[in-house]
């Protein structure tokens, strides 16, 4: 297993920029989409492949900062983009359930781990977080992550307001329709380590 070296640290380098993106998520723009609820969940929990496009901001005790996030997901596999502002930092982070490998912007490989929780190993090692990254494709979707208990709290349309699972609460602020169906626009996933505040600009599916 090769390992970063303990005196770099990719992810905040990757986040850097001027500054977070502002404030707390609150309760936004709701855009109905005329789904029911199971008929959402299913449609979603089907998607094999999906992107999601935004911005991104990172804040733990020792650091802070923002970038621009692409984030693919074609069946078990993920491939992470992030970059700060002009390119600066740029890194690619791809897993699978059985490994996790760090790509410079020249695509050289800074980093891979294997074994089943390579991807929970690396963000300990870079952040000290516990992130339930298995969970995380369905957080992003607006959905619940189906391994580990949970609670949801949902608005009158069935539409995630707050979930907390494994440690962390994910925050909706605002959903927008893509396809005809409610996606997240604006969430925050937090917890005593730190938080991290997604905005998607485009949703594809």
């Amino acid at each position: 297993m090769r390992r970063l070296d303990r005196r770099r640290s990719f992810l905040p380098l990757a986040l850097l920029g001027a500054g977070l993106l502002a404030g707390c998520v609150t309760r936004g723009t709701i855009v109905e989409s005329g789904l029911s609820p199971a008929v959402r969940r299913a449609t979603l929990e089907s998607l094999a492949n999906w992107e999601a496009r935004g911005r991104i901001a990172l804040k733990t005790p020792g650091t802070s900062g923002q970038g621009s996030f692409a984030w693919i997901q074609t069946g078990d596999q993920a491939v992470l983009r992030v970059s700060g502002p002009f390119g600066a930092g740029a890194y690619e982070i791809r897993w699978d359930p059985a490994r996790l490998t760090v790509l410079s912007k020249r695509g050289e490989v800074a980093a891979d781990y294997t074994g089943p929780d390579a991807a929970e190993r690396f963000l300990d090692e870079q952040l000290g977080w516990s992130l339930p990254v298995a969970n995380t494709r369905h957080w992003l979707l607006g959905l619940v992550g189906p391994d580990s208990p949970a609670v949801p709290i949902v608005d009158a349309s069935g539409l995630l307001v707050s979930l907390t699972q494994d440690g962390w609460q994910v925050r909706y602020g605002e959903y927008r329709t893509q396809g005809g169906i409610a996606m997240p626009r604006k969430l925050v996933f937090e917890s005593a380590a730190g938080r991290i505040r997604f905005v998607v600009d485009a949703w594809q599916f």
